[in-house]
């Protein structure tokens, strides 16, 4: 069950981490007790790895949850506390993830949201093209910042962003608000 002060306390750890790996380790633990919080998501897997790749996080979708279902029963999301954006390698990477399980949807946390400017026809530079080029294939990944991160204060407030970056993926808003 989501509780403001214990998410905020998440977001205060995530900003007190000092080394790299702390960094990542406390934005996981926040977007996992974000992203467990909705109805029928279970955490199943954290850190998972394979021989070549790992996968921050595995969510169980029961598809109960009105926002969810349009997602698969298995959802990957990837959490990325980098000080700067994330660019088109680190996206395709994911995107490649998704693609090998035959994955549709996915979630990409990225403190500082990936490079390329989709909202203002910049759309073939960065990260952005990676979104668009998925796009094609069928392949969905909604972008969520810590921006994004910042203004949550209720399950509402989640499940409402989740829809905007879902719908906005198909007219080229990622990020409006």
């Amino acid at each position: 069950m989501f509780n403001l002060t214990t998410y905020q306390g998440h977001l205060a750890n995530v900003d007190a981490a000092i080394t790299t790996n702390d960094k990542g380790d406390r934005f996981e633990e926040l977007c996992e007790y974000l992203l467990a919080g909705l109805t029928g998501v279970e955490i199943q897997a954290r850190d998972a790895l394979m021989a070549a790749e790992e996968i921050d996080l595995v969510l169980w979708n029961a598809q109960t949850e009105e926002v969810l279902k349009p997602f698969e029963n298995t959802i990957l999301v990837e959490c990325k506390n980098w000080s700067a954006p994330v660019g088109a390698p680190a996206l395709d990477n994911f995107i490649s993830k998704m693609r090998r399980r035959s994955l549709k949807t996915g979630i990409f946390i990225a403190a500082n949201g990936v490079t390329g400017d989709f909202l203002n026809g910049n759309n073939n530079n960065g990260a952005i093209d990676i979104i668009k080029t998925s796009l094609g294939e069928g392949i969905r990944a909604i972008i969520i910042n810590r921006t994004d991160l910042d203004n949550i204060t209720s399950l509402d407030d989640l499940r409402t962003l989740i829809k905007k970056r879902y719908c906005g993926l198909f007219i080229h808003k990622l990020f409006n608000n």
